[in-house]
């Protein structure tokens, strides 16, 4: 399944209430990205707001912001790329569930 990140235009996304939302938590994260454009690697940064339940184990997305233009059409632009960010993600917030201190 690809994730379709929000569209960061002009107006900000607010997302919609998904049943039970007594386990819902608004979260940031940052997501550092390298990627070659024009034959140069370039690097930056997303800022990604999303709601996470952990009974549904969903995210839905809210919000992202990219460092630089550049790095929005590589990442819209490629499945496998949304799919590592929305992995990556997943598998932050599982580790910060389930470890144990």
């Amino acid at each position: 399944m690809v994730t379709k990140l929000p569209d960061s235009g002009n107006g900000k996304i607010h997302a919609t209430p998904t049943g039970n939302d007594n386990d819902v938590i608004c979260m940031t994260d940052l997501v550092f990205v390298r990627y070659m454009y024009e034959g140069i690697i370039h690097s930056g940064t997303l800022a990604v707001e999303f709601e996470y339940s952990s009974n549904l184990c969903s995210i839905n997305y809210l919000d992202v912001q990219y460092s630089d233009p550049q790095m929005r059409k590589h990442v819209e632009g490629n499945p496998n790329v949304l799919r590592n960010i929305d992995s990556h993600l997943r598998n932050n917030l599982l580790f910060q569930e389930y470890s144990i201190n």
